[in-house]
């Protein structure tokens, strides 16, 4: 499962917004490479399942633009693809989001 997401942002200002987004849902890095923008993520699914393993990738696509791909690494129980769907739906949604309001922020202040 993978799901990606472009936005029209720098990179820098995607992956400081991913770190915060990731933060406050109580999402656990376990490994970050900034030179290689990539992320290593662990989430518990629910309280009867394990802990997933997800994969954060952002790729420069231009001065101001940037991929982000999201997706799980390993197998998972049948019954955990739907909370995972959600869960990374949820994750992009919030991250285009908080990028938005940011982004409008600093607009209205100029």
């Amino acid at each position: 499962m993978q799901e990606g997401l472009d936005l029209p942002y720098p990179i820098e200002k995607v992956w400081d917004t991913a770190l915060s987004v990731l933060d406050h849902a109580g999402w656990e890095i376990t490994h970050q490479n900034k030179s290689s923008d990539g992320m290593e993520i662990h989430v518990t699914m629910d309280m009867i399942t394990w802990t997933e393993t997800f994969y954060l990738n952002l790729i420069k696509t231009g001065d101001n633009s940037t991929r982000v791909v999201l997706g799980r690494i390993g197998l998972a129980q049948p019954a955990d693809w739907g909370i995972a769907k959600q869960h990374t739906e949820q994750f992009l949604l919030k991250l285009e989001s908080t990028l938005q309001n940011v982004n409008q922020s600093v607009d209205e202040r100029n």
